[in-house]
């Protein structure tokens, strides 16, 4: 039986039993949540209409959650390892059919454009996102100050691009070759194209040690990676997966371990550690089941030869964890991803 022909009762069955498989396995079955929450977001909306508001906190609800694992999770919609650009635009165009004024999905779409020179388009998400920002509602949603400067920076280069491109197909008419079409107006702007380009290309990732913040070009993220120094954690979320390296041993990481590995990096100390309540973004995370998500991000890089660098204690009567510092550590994701937990 197929889900459309379950009731909502036996959706939200089917709901827990996936996140009991989840919390013994440790496997994140996106593409089956976000299926799950589609079929019941139709029925909800369904009640709704035939019932008025009996239902529509039930409805806002798994709204939520749909939204925010389209998109967290819809790049990886095709394993949980790699990411899928194709995949993560197709997800965020959904999540705006349901959110239409989601700053953080018009952004992610805008950047996306970007990246396949649909400069139309990007001008009209990065517009959308900063349009919007500051009015959302959930603030999970909100554009930090980077990513806010970028959406201004790439609707720039957007609007340059595409004066670039009417002006060399311009160029191209019959008409204009007997006409002087003057050039040095536009030299500037393609200039100031060229150096936009260079700064977004130089200064694409943070780069992330204690207490220090800088950005660098890919080419000098995987330059790190080829060549990284010793006794060193390397946490990279490059452009198709999450690695991290430790003295030559290397192991790929889930999305979810990935961001885990990274809070404790940056955010967690012996005097504040981190507990479930800092992963908690839609869902109250159960003791048992952030405990065992931490232990499998442990035992699998233990499993890898690295050292044991997570350490347990208590923090406000809930088990908690941080990073002792034994060992430096460096962690680059794009400054267009934003990874805390917020």
């Amino acid at each position: 039986m197929s889900l459309r022909d379950k009731t909502i009762e036996e959706l939200e069955e089917i709901e827990e039993e996936i996140n009991e498989q989840e919390r013994e396995h440790g496997y994140l079955n996106y593409s089956i949540k976000i299926d799950l929450y589609r079929e019941m977001y139709r029925k909800l909306s369904q009640f709704v209409r035939q019932n008025g508001e009996d239902y529509q906190s039930s409805l806002d609800y798994v709204k939520r959650k749909l939204v925010y694992n389209l998109i967290y999770y819809g790049t990886y919609l095709k394993t949980e390892y790699q990411k899928d650009d194709y995949l993560a635009r197709s997800c965020l165009e959904e999540a705006l059919q349901y959110d239409q004024k989601n700053p953080l999905a018009a952004y992610r779409l805008g950047f996306l454009s970007y990246k396949f020179n649909d400069y139309i388009k990007a001008i009209h998400y990065f517009q959308t996102a900063l349009d919007h920002d500051q009015y959302h509602k959930q603030h999970l949603y909100h554009l930090n100050e980077q990513q806010q400067f970028n959406a201004h920076l790439y609707l720039t280069n957007c609007s340059l691009h595409l004066a670039k491109d009417t002006y060399e197909k311009m160029n191209q008419l019959p008409f204009a070759k007997i006409q002087d079409i003057p050039n040095e107006e536009l030299s500037p702007l393609f200039n100031r194209l060229l150096e936009n380009e260079k700064y977004m290309l130089q200064n694409a990732f943070y780069k992330i040690s204690k207490d220090v913040t800088d950005t660098c070009s890919k080419a000098e993220c995987e330059q790190l990676i080829s060549s990284p120094p010793p006794n060193t954690l390397l946490l990279y979320f490059s452009d198709r997966n999450i690695t991290a390296l430790f003295n030559g041993q290397e192991v790929s990481l889930t999305q979810d371990q990935g961001y885990m590995l990274s809070y404790f990096l940056i955010k967690s100390s012996e005097q504040y550690p981190a507990t479930r309540h800092h992963f908690s973004v839609v869902d109250t995370i159960r003791p048992n089941t952030y405990i065992q998500s931490v232990n499998r991000l442990r035992n699998r890089l233990s499993n890898q030869g690295f050292p044991a660098f997570i350490q347990r204690t208590r923090f406000q009567e809930e088990a908690a964890y941080y990073y002792d510092e034994n060992y430096p550590f460096m962690v680059m994701y794009r400054v267009d991803e934003e990874i805390e937990y917020r």
